[in-house]
């Protein structure tokens, strides 16, 4: 298999030409770093004239070669694309396909043009603001992507138990090895006082089963994008916002998406957008469903592996915790 790396300019080259995504006058003048993702090895390959994005998957996360993850991810991202291209609004805020290579795990993209994500949103208000100005863009799209009729059943199975550990079994053990208080001294009390609250603990749970597909529920079953968080959102070079990085999609309850959206919301101090007034659901949704997921996000974010570059004190995070377990405690 090609190894995707800046210095292996002659092989990528070749390969690309091979599949047809390049011209036989073009030449890769340049390959680079594309981005901060955490999962896969992405490089932009400079053209001259125009210029591609190369996404291949590893069988290990990109940014942490010690966590292993399932090695033909990038065939889920690869079919999330198919399946988008039959909803117009949905496809126009992702980057159009160039290829897929399966033997060598490689999808080739267009190049939104380099642009930032919106994690600064966490820690400066300009971002944030900017944000808050995309949130109903942003809503519109996961109702487009959510209202595909008929969606291919696309499993990922793969990706959401590696997920489910990081999002609904880690952050909640006391014997997680996590050093938290160097994050933030006291957070570590904070952790062992939620795994030790029975009733959180079991409903997270339960969230967990229904996100992996083990458990029943109301709602109808939608293509999910997955990891709908700042991270995934890009400002693109024509100025627009667009949508990247759908390899943890999959075919599930649409709350889930919308209570990651919420939590990262809340994350920004944005907590005045008005999700419920630009999302349209479909048949069977509950609010309260999404607000459970986006209280898992907030706890997992704040007490597990996958950290946000957040700039807040131990009272703030005690709040943001606080409020979560109450809204894990709500009725249903």
């Amino acid at each position: 298999m090609l190894d995707l790396f800046a210095d292996n300019r002659v092989a990528i080259e070749s390969l690309l030409r091979a599949n047809g995504w390049i011209e036989d006058g073009e030449r890769i003048e340049q390959l680079a770093k594309a981005g901060d993702g955490n999962m896969n090895r992405t490089l932009r390959a400079d053209l001259g004239e125009r210029t591609l994005i190369l996404k291949q998957s590893v069988p290990f996360v990109a940014k942490y070669p010690d966590i292993a993850a399932p090695a033909d991810r990038i065939s889920v991202e690869a079919e999330f694309y198919r399946a988008s291209a039959t909803a117009a609004a949905v496809a126009a805020r992702l980057p159009k396909v160039i290829g897929f290579d399966a033997d060598n795990r490689l999808l080739a993209l267009e190049d939104l043009g380099v642009g930032a994500d919106f994690t600064d949103a966490y820690r400066n208000r300009k971002a944030a603001i900017e944000l808050r100005d995309a949130a109903p863009d942003l809503l519109q799209w996961l109702s487009a992507l959510h209202g595909i009729e008929n969606p291919p059943r696309i499993a990922n199975h793969a990706m959401r138990t590696l997920n489910h550990e990081h999002i609904f079994d880690i952050p909640f053990r006391t014997d997680n090895g996590l050093d938290l208080d160097a994050l933030t001294p006291g957070l570590a009390e904070l952790a062992r006082a939620v795994a030790r609250d029975r009733e959180v603990v079991g409903r997270v749970r339960a969230l967990g089963e229904i996100y992996l597909g083990d458990a029943a529920h109301e709602s109808r079953a939608v293509l999910l994008h997955g990891d709908f968080y700042p991270g995934s959102f890009l400002r693109a070079a024509d100025g627009t916002v667009r949508i990247i990085d759908p390899e943890f999609g999959f075919v599930g309850v649409p709350e889930f998406d919308i209570g990651v959206f919420i939590a990262h919301l809340a994350f920004a101090r944005l907590d005045e957008v008005d999700v419920d007034g630009h999302y349209q659901p479909p048949n069977g949704y509950s609010i309260v469903l999404a607000r459970q997921y986006a209280a898992v996000e907030v706890l997992r974010r704040l007490l597990g592996v996958a950290q946000l570059p957040l700039e807040a004190d131990l009272p703030s995070k005690r709040a943001w915790i606080d409020a979560a377990c109450r809204a894990l405690k709500a009725p249903r």
